[in-house]
């Protein structure tokens, strides 16, 4: 769970079911809320509403327009407004823009849900579909945005390697591994595409490329075509630097 303060008065947000406590009901729909009522977020939080009211809009059919707000942010009362628990900056501002230590992709720890997520897709699942089972919304479009955006984070990236080990050491699968295959291709493939393609992506796991310079891949004018087993023999076997002897 975490933590916010509004004017002076501290807020929480449950980040799980799990967290909530037995005496606390709250709505599915958090469209539905009045102020004080708990609603359930489309990130999957449980948060409280502190305000509710109607603003006017400067142009369109509707001019009236309902919003509510939380200790994170203020959201139009829409089926197309969806509520997240990410802390605004100005909480008062529709729309505004995050603290930077709430962006989705700069907290270090996984909510609950995204454990869910990371678990099913480890397991092979859609990453989309996977949102739709951990996540409470039924929207695809949605869930396909996000799930997007969460599997790009260090965080998630880092707990999905941590969920695929047993499988790559089953398999016998390591870094080495994988760098010596690609490595068997850059030298022994009959297409040069293909030995490119290899080679490229051994200077990119390298780091080796500066992209405002002439690719990697051509030295001097002579195409670099992989590491012998030879060269990568004596590359493991640094030697020392002389004292001047």
């Amino acid at each position: 769970m975490r933590h916010y303060k509004v004017n002076k008065i501290s807020h929480t947000v449950f980040e799980s079911n799990d967290e909530v406590p037995a005496d606390i009901e709250y709505l599915q729909d958090w469209r539905d809320g009045r102020i004080s009522d708990w609603v359930l977020a489309d990130d999957g939080c449980v948060i409280q509403i502190l305000r509710k009211g109607i603003m006017m809009k400067s142009k369109g059919k509707v001019r009236e327009v309902s919003y509510v707000g939380t200790c994170c942010g203020t959201f139009v009362v829409s089926d197309k407004t969806k509520m997240d628990t990410s802390r605004r900056k100005n909480i008062y501002a529709i729309g505004g823009s995050l603290e930077r230590n709430e962006r989705l992709d700069t907290r270090r720890n996984l909510s609950s849900r995204e454990v869910h997520f990371v678990d099913l897709v480890s397991k092979g699942v859609d990453p989309q579909k996977a949102y739709l089972k951990a996540y409470p919304t039924n929207d695809p479009g949605y869930a396909g945005l996000r799930a997007g955006q969460l599997v790009r984070t260090e965080r998630v990236r880092t707990a999905m390697k941590e969920e695929l080990k047993p499988i790559l050491e089953e398999l016998g699968i390591n870094e080495a591994s994988v760098l010596r295959n690609i490595n068997q291709i850059a030298t022994s493939s009959d297409k040069e595409h293909v030995r490119l393609s290899a080679l490229k992506l051994l200077s990119d796991i390298l780091d080796l490329e500066d992209k405002t310079k002439t690719s990697v891949t051509n030295v001097s004018g002579v195409m670099f075509e992989g590491f012998t087993q030879d060269k990568l023999k004596e590359a493991s076997r640094p030697k020392e630097i002389s004292n001047g002897k």
